[in-house]
């Protein structure tokens, strides 16, 4: 513990001359771990420091930023393949169901396959309204009802979202059929929240073979 307390009082004492300025209002740390114990006396003597010299003492560590995920933007992915992909409004992503849908999407559409599940508390048929009426502008759409049968099991609702809106009735954005492809699932919970929304995105299809007449 002798070189802990060398180096707490290395730290401290080049504190220290910044402290005393006037105009030094805050201290700032940076360690490279929050539970290394080194770590934590030190934070704690420049939180006397600061306490002592009436400014700020602020700390971070490369865990806590490690910790931090990236944002992801599940609306501009989706818009980024095609603007024409439609995203119920009352939906919100949600980060931890996808990190527990990547695991099962992988599984069945293969390493590539990435998924965006967004969920929202309106009800089963309020969103299969919305897509089933979205879609209806598109020929290649089977119509459907505008909403789901009343039953008491779970319901569900996939579509191929690339097969699906091709041809529409009016001219407008469309998803390119041999580029990525796109299937959306909708599904009844339980439990909250009410209603999931997948999108889950596989690489280009592949480009049908041309045999050579004989």
């Amino acid at each position: 513990m002798k070189g802990h307390g060398s180096y707490l009082a290395a730290a401290l004492a080049t504190l220290l001359p910044f402290a005393s300025h006037a105009n030094a209002e805050t201290l700032a740390v940076f360690t490279k771990s929050a539970g290394n114990p080194i770590a934590k006396a030190v934070r704690a003597g420049v939180e006397q420091v600061a306490k002592k010299n009436g400014i700020t003492a602020t700390s971070t560590s490369t865990t806590d930023t490690a910790a931090q995920p990236p944002q992801v933007d599940a609306k501009a992915a989706l818009k980024s393949i095609s603007p024409a992909i439609p995203i119920y409004a009352g939906a919100r992503y949600r980060d931890d169901l996808t990190r527990r849908d990547s695991v099962m999407i992988r599984n069945q559409y293969g390493p590539n396959a990435e998924v965006y599940t967004l969920a929202t508390d309106d009800s089963f048929p309020q969103v299969y309204h919305y897509y089933v009426t979205y879609l209806a502008q598109f020929r290649a759409w089977a119509p459907q009802a505008p909403y789901p049968p009343e039953q008491q099991n779970w319901r569900t609702l996939e579509i191929p979202l690339n097969q699906a809106m091709q041809d529409p009735f009016i001219p407008g954005d469309t998803i390119p059929p041999g580029g990525k492809q796109v299937i959306l699932q909708v599904a009844e919970t339980e439990a909250e929240p009410k209603t999931v929304i997948r999108y889950i995105v596989t690489p280009s299809a592949p480009a049908p073979q041309q045999t050579a007449s004989k």
